[in-house]
């Protein structure tokens, strides 16, 4: 018992951590988020309660799940923008010969 909350805390950690540092590439930072908060709720019904490395990998997991939303929707802004914009389609045009 104390072995497997011991393995969903070091995983919740990593996973957050990792969830933060890929986060400004969206996608991979949403998916590791994902799974270290996943892990630190599975240490939560374990133990009760998150503490210690499950409590700092649902944290580092929230803020980088956080994050990478914010780079998807900014990233989607920029690329709707940018189809929009006259300018842009016109440039596409001339570069491809259209």
């Amino acid at each position: 018992m104390e072995e497997l909350k011991e393995k969903l805390a070091s995983s919740s950690l990593t996973f957050g951590i990792l969830g933060l540092i890929f986060c400004g590439t969206g996608l991979l930072g949403l998916i590791f988020s994902a799974i270290g908060r996943s892990k630190a709720k599975k240490y939560a019904a374990e133990a009760g309660e998150l503490a210690g490395k499950a409590k700092a990998g649902k944290i580092l997991a929230t803020i980088g799940l956080v994050f990478s939303i914010i780079n998807l929707v900014l990233w989607a802004i920029i690329i709707i923008v940018c189809i929009a914009s006259p300018e842009f389609r016109q440039a596409l045009m001339a570069q491809y010969g259209m």
